[in-house]
């Protein structure tokens, strides 16, 4: 079995987790964080499958994370039971959501710069 099927049935599982444990009534700030890293792992399960990173690629995982951006930002913004009972996790993923952005624009932003997109 190729390693990008590995990370898509393991992509699948937190997703379905995550989605899972939403809807018999655990928090949302919990959650965000297994459903949206099982959909990137989903996503570079196939690319990693294909062969081959284009701007498909980095066009997916951008809207992903901002994505998981616009859920934190209205978390924060109307000031839910997830920001109010757990600060400390809220602050945790914002720190990833910004590694994730540096991370991957880095990424991008080199190819761009070489040329082969």
């Amino acid at each position: 079995m190729k390693t990008g099927s590995m990370i898509m049935i393991l992509g699948c599982i937190f997703t379905v987790s995550g989605l899972l444990s939403l809807l018999l009534g655990m928090e949302l700030i919990w959650n965000m964080g297994y459903i949206l890293g099982g959909i990137l792992w989903i996503i570079i399960g196939i690319f990693r499958n294909k062969g081959y990173f284009n701007k498909n690629y980095f066009m997916a995982i951008f809207s992903i994370i901002a994505l998981w951006g616009l859920m934190l930002l209205y978390i924060f913004l109307f000031r839910t039971n997830e920001y109010l009972e757990s600060t400390n996790i809220f602050y945790f993923q914002m720190v990833l959501f910004i590694l994730l952005v540096i991370f991957f624009g880095r990424a991008y932003i080199l190819r761009l710069k070489k040329g082969n997109l």
